[in-house]
């Protein structure tokens, strides 16, 4: 008897593989690698393009993304023992000689322009005028802070797990940004009269290593070369040349020769000096001054701190803190809010606008990934797990990366193999779940691109662009739920109808699993095939940012596809199909519908239909005359 059809008409549900697979959504894959669920289909996964050269062997520390004060971006890094950062296509040391361990990298805006901070506990504390990238102050001063991660917010460092202090949270000075900690330098003396073209060093430098200037301008008297933010003599003025706000060093070009003696005012700030990396307090403390605080529970340091709706939320091994600063600066609180989860490293938690969410290894035998977010009906905060239906302990987290990007939350972790080799897509809108086969340690966002470091050598990669990993196939292979259409009697499929998107070098392989019997190639659908309507083509782009894509200059061209696959199949009670594409370029699978299915006997499949005469004691089968 015929059932006639049994059709998907989009895909929306993810890999769902803690159940059965007879037990989830019928769009969903029961396992799944290289296709991302997105719009109702389903989508081979763009790939991965190193940003600069392939590296040598190594590790990445950090991946980071600076701006300067125009809003041209500048990225940073730190593959095992140096700091770069991307000139061009070039990536430049800028920092040498540290250890090989993690660091954290923190963007700072103020009236003295932007920077960047870095620090570890292992390094010490480090200070980037972005205008600048390739000059650096090493701040640390064992008087007035200390080595340890940090993040800047509200004007104030806070850093934990210091080389010192595993288990203690500290505080900076309030930035002021005012007189108090920025110094004004009227009329400093550059040149005599009579040149157009003037050099040096700015004498703030020599007052000390930490300081870094800003608002510099230079005059005869008559005319004024104004600097910009970004370090460059503005257009307007009469002249050229660029100031290294870091180092002090000038180079600055008249267009006239000057008539009067040349001087140069300007300010500059030392961030050691009631600022942002200024950890000191006085004997009784003040507003604004720097602060420490315990969170000893348990000994296990301080993995992360995470800033979220106004407070400091501690992760450790087996715990969270909560640590909320009064508007005054002078009464704060510091509770232990949790003693049941927790987390393994430094990249374990992320903040999102729904609340925290962090992988938590509390429990290492049952990894999950959480939320911590305000109860809204009280003051307390609330742990729940995020994408119950996928197996996370499928996988290992003890150097786990958590980044959010655009929908997505994106954890990096391990799949039987000793560095990160999986990017766990968890889309917190659509609550779905795809696996990448990429491997990455750390990774930076610059413009809605997502960028990653890898775990194995010092090379970064644009993630998720081109339609090749690094000039091969991506790694993809997608498999169906158990679909019984609906009852346990056996059937039959006669034929497949496929519907989507393909360019046209791009090949899809089926496969068809009975029984659990294993693969069967049963069709393949190709981009050149006559059911692909190339009348109607659609620009895609060769980047994927976010839930759509961008193309410009580098858009290609893909088509729609509508064929109908026949089979031979034998009876079967569930039946998997697994999707794998095989060639280059873009493809989709939009909808699928198992047509002309015929329905037969209601008894167990051939494979399993043998007597189940066993004796008592279940030594023998199939006993002629069985005990009962």
């Amino acid at each position: 008897m015929a059932i006639s059809k049994k059709e998907i008409k989009a895909f929306v549900s993810g890999t769902h593989n803690l159940l059965n697979d007879e037990l989830i959504p019928v769009d969903a894959a029961s396992k799944s690698i290289g296709w991302l669920t997105k719009d109702g289909k389903l989508e081979l996964m763009y790939g991965r393009q190193a940003q600069g050269a392939e590296g040598t062997s190594g590790k990445s520390y950090a991946e980071h993304t600076a701006y300067k004060t125009d809003g041209t971006s500048v990225r940073f890094r730190k593959v095992s023992t140096v700091i770069q950062y991307l000139d061009g296509s070039t990536w430049t040391d800028v920092i040498t000689g540290l250890t090989e361990s993690d660091m954290t990298f923190s963007n700072y805006a103020s009236l003295a322009g932007n920077f960047v901070y870095i620090g570890s506990p292992d390094d010490g504390l480090f200070k980037i005028v972005t205008a600048n990238p390739g000059s650096y102050a090493d701040v640390y001063d064992s008087a007035k802070n200390f080595k340890g991660y940090f993040f800047i917010n509200k004007g104030r460092s806070i850093m934990w797990n210091t080389a010192t202090d595993k288990t203690g949270l500290y505080g900076s000075y309030i930035d002021a940004q005012d007189s108090d900690v920025y110094t004004a330098v009227a009329s400093e003396a550059i040149g005599s009269t009579g040149a157009t073209n003037y050099t040096g060093t700015l004498a703030f430098k020599a007052g000390g290593s930490t300081r870094s200037c800003f608002g510099v301008l230079f005059t005869d008297g008559t005319t004024t070369l104004t600097v910009d933010f970004t370090g460059n003599v503005t257009a307007a003025s009469a002249g050229s040349g660029t100031v290294n706000f870091m180092t002090g060093a000038y180079d600055v070009t008249f267009d006239a020769t000057t008539v009067g003696s040349v001087t140069a005012a300007y300010q500059w700030e030392d961030s050691n000096a009631l600022g942002v990396t200024d950890f000191s307090k006085s004997a009784t403390r003040a507003a604004g001054q720097g602060f420490v605080v315990r969170q000893d529970k348990g000994g296990d340091a301080i993995e992360v701190v995470i800033p979220f709706e106004g407070s400091y939320f501690s992760m450790k091994g087996n715990s969270v803190y909560q640590f909320t600063l009064d508007i005054l600066d002078v009464n704060p609180t510091n509770d232990l809010i949790r003693t049941d989860v927790g987390v393994d490293s430094l990249r374990a938690a992320v903040a999102t606008g729904s609340g925290i969410v962090f992988m938590n290894t509390g429990n290492p035998s049952d990894p999950q990934l959480n939320i911590l977010k305000r109860n809204p009906l009280g003051d307390n905060f609330d742990v729940s797990p995020m994408f119950p239906h996928f197996r996370f302990e499928d996988y290992t987290y003890d150097d786990v990366m958590i980044i959010n990007w655009d929908k997505f939350v994106v954890v990096a972790c391990k799949e039987k193999t000793a560095e990160n080799n999986r990017l766990l897509m968890c889309d917190v809108h659509e609550n779905t779940v795809d696996v990448a086969p990429y491997g990455i340690r750390t990774a930076t966002q610059d413009n809605g691109l997502l960028y990653g470091g890898d775990p194995l050598s010092k090379t970064s990669y644009e993630l998720f662009t081109g339609f090749d990993d690094m000039g091969v196939i991506v790694p993809n292979s997608w498999k169906s739920a158990g679909a019984t259409h609906g009852t346990t009697r056996l059937k039959r499929t006669k034929n497949f109808v496929f519907k989507g998107s393909i360019a046209p070098d791009q090949v899809i392989q089926v496969y068809a699993e009975v029984e659990g019997g294993g693969n069967q190639l049963v069709g393949i659908i190709l981009g050149s095939g006559d059911y692909v309507d190339y009348s109607a083509s659609y620009a895609i782009g060769t980047t994927f940012i976010g839930q759509d894509t961008m193309g410009g200059g580098s858009d290609v061209q893909v088509y729609e596809f509508l064929m109908k696959l026949k089979v031979r199949l034998p009876k079967y009670r569930k039946r998997n199909l697994t999707f794998v594409a095989t060639g280059l370029g873009y493809c989709s699978i939009q909808q699928l519908t198992d047509f002309d299915i015929w329905r037969y006997e209601d008894k167990l499949p051939k494979k399993y239909r043998t007597k189940q005469n066993v004796s008592l004691d279940g030594a023998t089968t199939d006993e002629d005359t069985p005990t009962y």
